[in-house]
C-alpha cells in the first residue's frame, strides 16, 4: 500500500522519514525517495515545495536549537498554513489574471512560511499609568542606572564585559553585579548590545513591552518612550524575543527560545503595541557577517547564478529561497563588489528575469528559469 500516495505539501513536511531524509541525506533514504518520485512524477511539486521549506527550517536553526525546537518551528509553520490556505486560495481566485501568476498552493504557503505575523488575541491594556514601562519594571530595585544626557553615542561596560553603547537620551538600569544564573538589564530609548558569551547565564534586556534573550550576540534594540514601535535588529549571531507580559517567571525564560520570535544576522522585529503583533522582517541596511566577510569576492564570469545566491547567503547569513533546478542554466557575469544586498539582488534578477520579494526575515526568488 502507498502511503503516501495522498499525501500534500503539509503532511510531507510533518512526516518523520521525510523530514529525515532533507535533513540528513542518508543513502538509504535518498534511494527511498527518488525512487518514489519517479514512481510518483504527479506529486513533484508537493514533494519539491516541501523539501525546500524544511530546508529552510534546517539551515536557519541547524545549532545550537534542538531537535524539540526544530519540530516546534515546523509545526507552527504547519499549523499558520492551515489557517492560512483556504483564505489565500480565495483571494487568488477573485484577483484579475495579472501578468505574472503563481499556482494557489505556491503562493499561500510562501506567505505563511515566511510571513509570521505573531498576534495572540489579546485586547491591549489601554489603561495609563503615571509610571513609564521603563520606570515599573525598574522600580524598587538597587540597580546602577547610566543616562546619555550628551549629543554623542556614549558606551558602558558591564561586570560580565557586555558593551552597550548609548544612543543619546537613551537610559539604561543593570545591577552593579549580575546574578549566577541571568543577566538583567533595562532599557530605554536606543542602545547597540555587545553581548559577552556566558552559555550558563542568558542576557536579557527588558525594553518597553520586550524582552530580548541572548547568550553572546551583537544587536540594537530601538525601544523610545511612547512611540509606536519597538525594534530589535541582530548585527550577528541570534536572539530570541518575547512579549513581556507572556513571561510570568525568570523559569519562563530559561530554555524556551522557541516560544519567543528567533532571529539571525541581518533580521528585525517591530512590535506594534495597538495592533498586538511581532512582524519578522529584514534590516533596511544587511550587512556582511564578519566571520563570513574574509576574501569575499563578487566579480563572477558565467558564473552560475545558483552559486551567486549561495554565496549571497553565506556572506549576510540570511536565507535565500529559490529553485535550484530552475537557476541552474542561468550565467552572470557582473561585478557586485560595492552594492549594497538589495542592490545585487536587483541586479542579479534583471539579468535573469526574475524578481524577488522579502517576508518573514527571508529573500525569495521568483523565476521562470532560463532553458
Amino acid at each position: 500500500m502507498n502511503l503516501y500516495h495522498d499525501y500534500c505539501l503539509e503532511d510531507f513536511v510533518l512526516d518523520a522519514r521525510f523530514q529525515q531524509w532533507v535533513r540528513y541525506q542518508q543513502p538509504e533514504d535518498v534511494t527511498f525517495w527518488e525512487g518514489y518520485l519517479a514512481k510518483n512524477p504527479h506529486q513533484t511539486q508537493e514533494i519539491k515545495q516541501a523539501k525546500t521549506l524544511l530546508s529552510s527550517v534546517y539551515r536557519r536553526y541547524q545549532s545550537p536549537i534542538s531537535d524539540v525546537e526544530i519540530q516546534f518551528e515546523i509545526q507552527k509553520l504547519v499549523e499558520k498554513a492551515r489557517a492560512e490556505k483556504e483564505k489565500q486560495v480565495l483571494e487568488i481566485t477573485d484577483e484579475p489574471t495579472p501578468t505574472v501568476r503563481f499556482r494557489p498552493v505556491l503562493t499561500w504557503i510562501w506567505r505563511v512560511a515566511a510571513v509570521v505575523v505573531l498576534g495572540l488575541g489579546i485586547r491591549f491594556l489601554l489603561t495609563q499609568s503615571p509610571q513609564s514601562s521603563y520606570q515599573q519594571s525598574t522600580s524598587g530595585q538597587q540597580l546602577v542606572e547610566k543616562i546619555n544626557e550628551s549629543n554623542a553615542p556614549q558606551s558602558v561596560l558591564l561586570s560580565d564585559g557586555s558593551k552597550i553603547t548609548l544612543q543619546p537620551k537613551a537610559r539604561l538600569s543593570y545591577p552593579a553585579s549580575f546574578q549566577k544564573d541571568h543577566r538583567k538589564v533595562y532599557l530605554s530609548g536606543v542602545a547597540f548590545f555587545e553581548v559577552s558569551k556566558d552559555s550558563k547565564r542568558p542576557f536579557l534586556v527588558y525594553a518597553n513591552d520586550l524582552v530580548t534573550k541572548v547568550l553572546g550576540t551583537s544587536f540594537l534594540v530601538n525601544a523610545q518612550e511612547g512611540a509606536a514601535k519597538t525594534i530589535v535588529e541582530v548585527r550577528e549571531g541570534r536572539v530570541s524575543v518575547f512579549k513581556k507580559r507572556d513571561i510570568e517567571t525568570q523559569k519562563n525564560l530559561i530554555g524556551q527560545e522557541s516560544k519567543g520570535v528567533v532571529l539571525t544576522a541581518n533580521q528585525k522585529l517591530v512590535f506594534e503595541p495597538e495592533n498586538n503583533q511581532l512582524v519578522k522582517t529584514l534590516s533596511e541596511t544587511p550587512q556582511m557577517v564578519t566571520s563570513a566577510n574574509e576574501l569575499v569576492s563578487f566579480s563572477f564570469h558565467n558564473t552560475p547564478v545558483t552559486e551567486v545566491l549561495k554565496m549571497l547567503e553565506k556572506a549576510y547569513q540570511v536565507d535565500i529561497l529559490f529553485d535550484e533546478d530552475l537557476l541552474s542554466d542561468c550565467p552572470l557575469t557582473a561585478t557586485l563588489t560595492n552594492q549594497s544586498l538589495y542592490e545585487k539582488l536587483t541586479i542579479i534578477c534583471e539579468a535573469i528575469e526574475a524578481h524577488y520579494e522579502v517576508i518573514d526575515g527571508q529573500i525569495v526568488v521568483h523565476s521562470k528559469g532560463c532553458k
